[in-house]
């Protein structure tokens, strides 16, 4: 069954994200998902933590989801300064988070951000691992989410491991660092299955066991007892969720081909006004 038709699939996730968040931790924004489930967060449902727009914009600024020229308009705000080395002495002190969305992740919870194919001569060279390694050896919560739950991206072995999962991965690392929770477009996961393999938390509403099976690269595994159903966005989630990004850049991480760079023009163009209108002496400086 596809998902329950009055509900957005943007925010049944961004809201499943944020209210995983907890407690006196800096936040870091890195996607249009990550940003506005950290503000949602902060909002709604966990009030001490500190969100890092970006580290020119420092911390507690409203993420509002941009593309390049937007980033003037976050730049703006008046945040709390923030240096890479207080960045990483947040991770090595377990008060950072960051939700992660990997191109693979795995039935242990390894992620994959290097490369897709033989590390020799991969199909698809990405990111690299950044600060992944990091996370998955110092900080008590890690949080994945994938927005097209399946058999290419919930895979039964990523073909690089950029961070560390469970089983041989956790070997000679302590429990810091295992793989938390991933949420998708078909339901919220932890890694409390047999020797640390995923396992179903609840499934989103209209969702099936049977279908999150026939979506993914191995038997995922499935706790006794009828499973939870996610709760869906409130009123006022939705509402935070929208005013933060009315130029709805959340919904580009969910397209490709044509519609993904129709989106992105239309977006780009409207940035781009508002940028204008708001600062027109930028264009002239910038000469």
């Amino acid at each position: 069954m596809p998902l329950a038709p009055e509900l957005n699939v943007d925010e049944i996730i961004i809201a499943a994200m944020a209210r995983q968040l907890k407690g006196e931790v800096l936040v870091s924004s890195v996607t249009a998902f990550g940003a506005l489930a950290a503000h949602l967060a902060k909002r709604r449902y966990a009030p001490d933590l500190a969100v890092l727009s970006t580290p020119e914009s420092g911390m507690d600024v409203t993420p509002m989801p941009t593309l390049t020229l937007g980033q003037f308009l976050t730049d703006v705000q008046q945040g709390i300064p923030l240096t890479m080395e207080d960045i990483f002495d947040a991770i090595f002190t377990d008060h950072f988070r960051i939700w992660i969305n990997p191109s693979q992740i795995d039935q242990y919870g390894n992620t994959n951000i290097t490369a897709i194919g033989d590390w020799h001569q991969p199909k698809v060279a990405l990111v690299g691992s950044r600060g992944i390694p990091e996370d998955t050896s110092h900080l008590s919560e890690t949080f994945y989410y994938i927005l097209n739950h399946s058999p290419r991206a919930v895979v039964a072995r990523v073909d690089f491991r950029s961070g560390a999962g469970n089983g041989e991965s956790r070997r000679g690392l302590q429990h810091h660092g295992a793989p938390t929770v991933l949420v998708t477009d078909l339901g919220v996961f932890d890694f409390t299955g047999p020797d640390g393999t995923m396992a179903i938390r609840s499934l989103h509403p209209g969702v099936t066991v049977e279908e999150v099976q026939g979506r993914t690269g191995f038997p995922v595994h499935v706790p006794s007892g009828e499973i939870p159903s996610t709760d869906p966005p409130t009123p006022d989630d939705i509402r935070i969720i929208r005013d933060a990004d009315p130029l709805e850049v959340r919904k580009l991480e969910l397209m490709s081909g044509p519609m993904a760079a129709e989106k992105f023009v239309n977006i780009y163009e409207r940035e781009r006004q508002t940028l204008h209108a708001t600062y027109p002496r930028i264009g002239k400086l910038g000469r």
